[in-house]
């Protein structure tokens, strides 16, 4: 966005220093006028245009460099009772992106301040140009009209000179000078208000380029050449009309959004009435323009193209400091990875800081029960060899990286998007099918509950060309009990629909997070203490009221562990609905105990004002059951009286 305003007033600079070497004193009018409207026009759609032009290469949709490489999907959270908390429709506070779970959080910096000044600007300019337009509109509406051929007259009443906006000419009275009334007709006719209207928007989001103050006031201009040479052309004697030009130099702009007739350009205007022979070499000029509109189109493009590439590498930019560096681990004799310095690795579901930097020759480290070497190789690639516990350095590790990609294969058949496609490869049954597959099968290791180790799993993997799924590869761990779970949930999942690209199946790559936590499992009875949770259910009666449409408001109080209360209202009116909806009971409360058993389910037993269980022989407790941040309790004897099965409970 930041990008897109200053393109546009770069442009809109450029443009304006071109009108004023080559045109400002053509007495070309027309031209002129079409000259600064095409400009401003051109610079408002330039970003846009650049983004269509050069945003489809193959080295910006394919391009590798990124925090976590490949399509982060939506986080999934599982507790350790085995049920998942979080998917995409409940998860509005989890960390869903690579930038925002890698990387610490970033600080309030001057570009912030700078884009909430911009902002304010936009709103103050916004205002303005509101309020020049009721102004308008409430002349218009306060005074005296007269339907004219061709436009309508405004008798204002005011000492004010004459102006036009749109089909309306704006007199004191209507005693005015012809002259005048063909001026402004000249306005209207050629319809210079809406090149004013132009302007003053771009004005709103340029606000602060001094530039667009010049076109305003140059389009003004030449809208009173236009005019006064559309009067002159009627055959009114110069002489008396530059006069009159001269006896109404002194009136003010009403709006600062019309078309005067006394606009203060009184020296100019009478040279141009005087001015008969056309410039000439406007034509090559107007030529000479093209190239520069054209730089300025390949300009944006290849700014529009860098700035795609560069959109998820600019993540990590943004959380490092000037003074920050990458280092390079080598994997492998030809791998390479790029850490934000100070490395950051992650031991036993635990994050450490790593100083490489600091290793001139090689130097061992501590973390926790871990043995850390790391040797420099004084190479060309600046890299270091790690080794953990004497082991090399696994990619289990990694906390935040960037995937130097510069020895990469470039067969096409071995090409891996990791940006966006064409067609995106697609679940079968689409994301929520996904996830309520990974809800189904995945489960929270017992091992890793009895040893208390928690935390995220980001678990690589490739969308084939036949929807296949391969190339599994844990870019940052937890334990191996978790990490083999989160690979053994997606190796089973059935083929997707693959990603496609100029009509062909490519390979994608995705990365999936899953949160494993032992705590903050909010489908708990501790949890249901002290909240609120209302509902309501339709129905039609079966046996005591048949044909009769029931509707039940309820809240659902839990006080306790143990205890709760339900309040009820419930109307009723005829199934056709042709009647008005009767009270049938209003606010009445029922007493509850509850349990839980500790996942998803469980039962409510309503009670009598006396203690006693409510209900008949069977004394038959509802049952409810927590899904998605909301509770289902199934009423049996609801069902029975006026057909209401269950309530849907969100909380309040």
């Amino acid at each position: 966005m930041a990008t897109s305003i200053i393109s546009i007033a770069i442009a809109v600079a450029i443009l304006w220093v071109a009108y004023r070497v080559l045109f400002i004193n053509s007495n070309r009018l027309v031209f002129n006028r079409v000259f600064l409207i095409t400009a401003l026009g051109f610079s408002l759609i330039l970003p846009a245009a650049g983004l269509m032009i050069g945003g489809s290469s193959p080295q910006i949709v394919s391009y590798r460099q990124s925090l976590f490489s490949g399509i982060m999907l939506d986080e999934v959270v599982i507790t350790a009772d085995g049920v998942v908390i979080s998917t995409p429709n409940n998860m509005a506070n989890e960390d869903t992106t690579a930038a925002s779970i890698a990387a610490p959080a970033r600080s309030f910096n001057i570009w912030h301040y700078i884009w909430i000044v911009y902002v304010t600007g936009v709103g103050v300019m916004a205002l303005l140009f509101l309020i020049k337009i009721a102004r308008i509109a409430i002349v218009i509406i306060s005074s005296p009209k007269k339907k004219m051929s061709g436009y309508t007259a405004v008798f204002t009443g005011k000492e004010h000179g004459s102006y036009s906006f749109f089909n309306y000419a704006f007199f004191p009275n209507e005693n005015v000078n012809s002259d005048i009334v063909r001026h402004e007709m000249s306005h209207i006719a050629h319809h210079h208000s809406a090149d004013i209207l132009f302007v003053e928007l771009m004005m709103i989001i340029q606000w602060f380029n001094p530039f667009i103050y010049l076109y305003k006031r140059e389009l003004q201009s030449i809208h009173e050449y236009m005019a006064d040479r559309d009067v002159v052309a009627t055959g009114v004697d110069k002489q008396n009309y530059m006069m009159l030009i001269l006896q109404q130099c002194t009136a003010v702009d009403f709006s600062n959004m019309s078309n005067n007739f006394s606009f203060l350009l009184t020296k100019k205007r009478i040279k141009m009435i005087t001015q008969s022979k056309k410039a000439k070499g406007v034509v090559i000029k107007a030529l000479l323009t093209l190239p520069l509109f054209a730089l300025l189109l390949f300009a944006n493009c290849k700014s529009n193209g860098q700035n795609k590439v560069s959109a998820e590498k600019a993540e990590i930019a943004e959380t490092t400091t000037d003074n920050e560096k990458l280092t390079t681990i080598k994997i492998g004799e030809e791998s390479y990875v790029s850490f934000a310095d100070p490395m950051e690795i992650s031991l036993d579901g635990k994050d450490y800081t790593l100083d490489i930097n600091s290793v001139k020759n090689e130097k061992t480290f501590k973390l926790g029960d871990h043995k850390v070497v790391a040797k420099n190789n004084h190479d060309d690639h600046h890299s270091y060899t790690v080794t953990v516990d004497g082991k090399p350095f696994d990619l289990n590790y990694i906390t935040r990286m960037l995937f130097d990609d510069s020895n990469e294969a470039t067969d096409d058949d071995s090409e891996v998007y990791t940006g966006a496609v064409e067609v995106q490869p697609k679940y079968p049954g689409g994301i929520n099918a996904m996830y309520e597959f990974i809800q189904k099968n995945l489960k929270y290791p017992e091992s890793a509950k009895k040893k208390g180790i928690e935390g995220r799993v980001f678990v690589q993997f490739v969308v084939e060309k036949d929807g296949s799924l391969s190339s599994f590869q844990v870019l940052r761990g937890v334990s191996d009990d978790i990490d083999a779970e989160a690979v053994r949930v997606l190796k089973m999942m059935p083929k997707w629909k693959p990603g496609m690209m100029d009509g062909k199946p490519v390979r994608v790559q995705f990365t999936m997070p899953f949160k494993f936590q032992l705590t903050g499992n909010e489908n708990n009875m501790t949890a249901l203490s002290g909240t609120k949770w209302e509902g309501r259910g339709e129905g039609i009666g079966n046996d005591t009221a048949e044909g009769m449409k029931f509707v039940m408001d309820m809240t659902m109080d839990f006080y306790n562990n143990n205890d709760g209360l339900f309040v009820m209202k419930l109307m009723a009116q005829d199934q056709d609905g042709k009647t008005t909806p009767q009270t049938v009971f209003e606010n009445v409360g029922l007493d509850f105990t509850y349990s839980f058993d500790g996942k998803s389910a469980g039962s409510i037993q309503p009670k009598n004002t006396d203690g006693s269980t409510l209900g008949g022989e069977e004394q038959q407790p509802y049952s409810f059951v927590m899904q998605d941040g909301k509770i289902i309790v199934n009423f049996y004897d609801f069902k029975d009286d006026c057909g209401i099965e269950k309530i849907t409970f969100k909380k309040k």
